[in-house]
């Protein structure tokens, strides 16, 4: 059914929109010309090479040897006296290139190269600095110099790898080393699906890349005296996937005087599972509450604590913040008893609530664990349920209900053992090989066990004051859905897997209106008035408008892009340049670049001014575009909202935006302005679910 409705598509659109499709195949082609060689390196001929240099204090360091594995290769290189290396006759595909550190260095170092068709990869360098020194309570670490000189530590270990046994566990302490760690290249990311962040090439869409060994974090820092406030970024990605590492805070330490550490957490399955076949002897309240991704946040913020003085951090101001999953977890930090003192203010950049019908965030231990006709129904992903597919897929099973009875009559060790040797790319494929919204995975993230998290829904926890009561900051982008309708055959058609094209511009403006406002209510505007009761002034609230794309030749990407989720996050970390997905490379132009410049000197700012003073005044030092950013108020007509734009468009200022759910529910039920009936109730259905409206205007008859 779902070819028969893409051929449909495809056909409607070549015969209504046949300008717009070449146009865009010209797009492309020009696109491929001007970035199919995004390093900057030169091209060769026959397959290639991939090369670099092994340097500290830029000094070449010879004979050290490094392999290369990937594409069915292995293949092995050692310096010259210059430090440099090379793999020949290298072709198209995705490789790992490994060190094997020096005398009196340790660890294993490693760069993942993504190659394309006759590219030679150049600059795949090992860069030490002798200056980057520092003693831990693990051990010592080297680290390297970014190009705008901030110091940079990649790959610190803040927990054991969570593997074999401590699968499915709480996350315990790094074990200490005895040589000097060589910190310079980013760790791999957890198990998850290449996806929209991964930027590999097309072909790779489906496969599982990352590994279990992954708990590892990045630090930037400035070297100026005295202890700097510490920025503390957990990344996005629904919660299974996404990488620290894809987010560099050179330029926010530089610009800010901070010190900056993004994480990795557990993904997916492996960071969120809880079966009662894991519940066995000996396990802790934490190992049993399903959480561990949460609890890798636990960790590494411990670790923080422990440590970041070393890098110049102050202990006793830690500024959590992070975006869509990121932000979510942010708040569950804010919820956690296990987080107390942890960290001093928190930031949350549109996380996702309950916002739609089924969301999974945040549920019930039954949701997450359950089979879907119990009594009291689970997810469809829920831990029983994966189990029951992964027994199927295995042959001990012919279907749903002989996998059911199968599991039922198995003994939890016999479940656990099942389940901890399961290879970690099998138990995702479990989920779908086709997952959602760009390499997603739609399962539960956030267990209400009562320890790790309490038993309560998000809003019913700040309504009641049952969190730790920092300054807090949160916000949505306007058009924060404009992303997904973006991967969503029913909005927009893939060409080549490239580029979006929007085919029912009326639909998609409307949903994407809805959707966005929906989530602002949910996630923010409830979430502030709940915590305005406890902090009156302790709650900021903003809203990042920011819609200057261009269009290029006939695609207008103001209207496709917008203000969209993930959008604001290079004007956050003060790099305007930052490029976190494919599409962003097309929103980047001359014409736009000032109002970009200007707009990430302020966010960043008043960002900045969050972490030192627990409130983002003016921004710190005053920001470009100077406006006193107040406190969230419930008064009716009080200005309660910062909104970012550039100068240029409606610039920084506040505004009285509060909205409802009540409100954009009658709006939604007297809307119009749907092609059809059936467009109409997928939008009501999907944010208010199947109540009194949706059963007498959208049931079947």
């Amino acid at each position: 059914m779902a070819d028969a409705r893409s051929y449909g598509r495809v056909g409607a659109f070549f015969g209504i929109r046949k300008r717009s499709f070449w146009i865009a195949i010209l797009w492309i082609g020009l696109f491929l010309l001007w970035g199919c060689d995004g390093s900057g390196e030169e091209t060769g001929t026959g397959s290639g090479s991939i090369s670099g240099k092994v340097t500290l204090d830029g000094r070449g360091i010879r004979r050290v040897s490094l392999t290369l594995t990937g594409n069915s290769l292995q293949k092995t290189a050692v310096t010259n006296i210059l430090g440099a290396y090379e793999f020949q006759d290298i072709p198209s595909g995705i490789y790992k290139v490994t060190l094997t550190p020096p005398n009196g260095y340790t660890g294993a170092p490693s760069q993942t190269v993504v190659k394309r068709s006759t590219q030679n990869v150049g600059n795949v360098h090992f860069a030490m600095r002798s200056d980057t020194i520092r003693r831990i309570a693990s051990g010592t670490l080297i680290g390297k110099r970014e190009e705008n000189g901030i110091a940079a530590w990649y790959g610190v270990p803040f927990a054991k790898p969570p593997v074999k046994e401590l699968r499915w566990k709480a996350p315990q302490p790094e074990t200490p080393w005895a040589k000097t760690l060589m910190a310079t290249t980013a760790c791999q990311p957890c198990t998850q699906y290449v996806n929209m962040l991964s930027n590999y090439p097309p072909e790779y869409d489906g496969q599982v890349m990352g590994g279990e060994d992954c708990l590892y974090l990045n630090i930037w820092a400035p070297d100026t005296a005295g202890q700097k406030p510490v920025m503390f970024w957990v990344h996005g990605g629904g919660n299974s996937i996404g990488e620290g590492a894809a987010y560099n805070g050179k330029m926010l330490a530089e610009k800010h005087n901070v010190v900056v550490v993004a994480i990795n957490y557990r993904l997916g399955p492996l960071g969120w599972f809880a079966h009662p076949a894991l519940r066995g002897e000996g396990s802790t309240p934490e190992d049993r509450s399903g959480n561990f991704g949460t609890l890798d946040i636990v960790r590494a913020l411990e670790w923080v604590q422990a440590n970041i003085a070393a890098f110049g951090g102050d202990r006793h101001n830690v500024t959590l913040f992070g975006e869509s999953a990121g932000a979510f977890n942010t708040l569950s930090m804010l919820a956690s008893p296990l987080s107390a003192g942890l960290f001093h203010r928190a930031i949350a950049q549109s996380p996702v609530i309950e916002w739609v019908a089924g969301n999974s965030n945040w549920q019930p231990m039954s949701v997450a664990e359950n089979y879907v006709d119990d009594a009291v129904p689970g997810y469809p992903t829920s831990s029983r349920e994966t189990v029951n597919r992964l027994l199927m897929a295995d042959g001990l099973a012919a279907d749903r209900p002989a996998a059911k009875r199968l599991q039922d009559a198995m003994a939890d060790e016999a479940i656990e053992a099942y389940l901890r040797a399961m290879p970690a790319a099998k138990l995702i494929s479990a989920y779908g090989t086709e997952p959602q919204f760009g390499g997603m995975i739609i399962m539960p993230t956030g267990i209400q066990d009562g320890h790790v998290l309490p038993r309560k829904d998000p809003l019913s926890v700040f309504k009641a004051g049952e969190y730790h009561q920092v300054p807090i900051m949160l916000g949505t982008n306007r058009d924060e859905y404009k992303l997904f309708l973006m991967m969503d055959p029913d909005y927009a058609l893939n060409v080549m897997d490239t580029i979006p094209i929007v085919i029912k511009p009326k639909n998609y403006e409307l949903a994407a209106k809805y959707y966005s406002n929906m989530w602002k209510v949910t996630s923010v505007d409830e979430v502030a008035a709940a915590i305005s009761l406890h902090q009156p002034d302790g709650i900021y609230v903003y809203r990042f408008d920011w819609d200057e794309e261009p269009n290029i030749m006939g695609v207008d990407l103001s209207f496709m892009v917008g203000a969209a989720h993930g959008i604001e996050i290079p004007y956050v970390f003060a790099d305007p340049s930052m490029v976190l997905m494919d599409l962003m490379v097309m929103t980047y132009t001359p014409a736009n670049k000032d109002g970009r410049i200007a707009l990430a000197q302020s966010m960043s700012s008043y960002w900045a001014a969050m972490a030192y003073d627990g409130s983002p005044g003016t921004g710190r030092p005053q920001a470009p575009q100077a406006v006193a950013w107040t406190p969230w108020t419930n008064a009716e007509g009080g200005k309660n909202l910062m909104i970012f734009d550039t100068p240029a468009d409606a610039g920084i200022h506040m505004a009285d935006f509060h909205l409802y759910a009540d409100d954009i529910k009658n709006s939604l039920q007297s809307e119009t302005g749907f092609r059809t009936d059936a467009d109409h109730c997928r939008v009501y259905g999907d944010i208010f679910g199947t109540d009194d409206f949706y059963q007498e205007n959208c049931s079947a008859p």
